[in-house]
C-alpha cells in the first residue's frame, strides 16, 4: 500500500511539472505594491497549493489528535493487571537462612602443655 501511495505522489508531481513546462503563456498579477509576471501554469499551481496546503495540514492535525485520543482511551480501558509493569518491581521476599552459631574451638592437650616462654 505504501508503494502505491508513493507512486501516486510521484505521478502527480510529474504531471504537474509537465503541465507547468508545456504551458508557456505568460500573465501578470498586480499585488498592489508589485506586479508579478510568470507563466499562467505557475499561477494555477500556486493557487492549487494555496488551497491544498491549509486543508492538508488541518487533516493531518485532526488525524494526529484522534490517534492520541484513541490511544488514551485504549490505555484507560485496559485492565489494571494488564498494564505495563513499573520500571523497578518490588523484589519478592525470600526467607533468609537463620545464622548458625559455630561451635567454640576445642582446646587440645598440646596447646595447654606449651611452655610459657615458647
Amino acid at each position: 500500500m505504501q508503494f502505491i501511495k508513493i507512486l501516486f505522489w510521484v505521478l502527480l508531481l510529474v504531471a504537474t511539472f509537465i503541465f507547468w513546462w508545456t504551458n508557456e503563456a505568460r500573465a501578470s498579477l498586480d499585488l498592489g505594491t508589485a506586479i508579478v509576471e510568470a507563466r499562467v501554469s505557475t499561477f494555477v499551481v500556486g493557487a492549487f497549493m494555496i488551497g491544498f496546503l491549509p486543508t492538508w495540514l488541518f487533516l493531518r492535525g485532526s488525524q494526529w489528535r484522534l490517534v492520541r485520543r484513541i490511544k488514551t482511551l485504549e490505555d484507560a480501558a485496559r485492565p489494571a493487571y494488564a498494564q505495563k509493569p513499573s520500571a523497578s518491581p518490588a523484589p519478592s521476599p525470600t526467607p533468609s537462612p537463620t545464622p548458625v552459631a559455630e561451635p567454640a574451638p576445642a582446646v587440645s592437650s598440646i596447646d595447654s602443655k606449651k611452655a610459657p616462654g615458647a
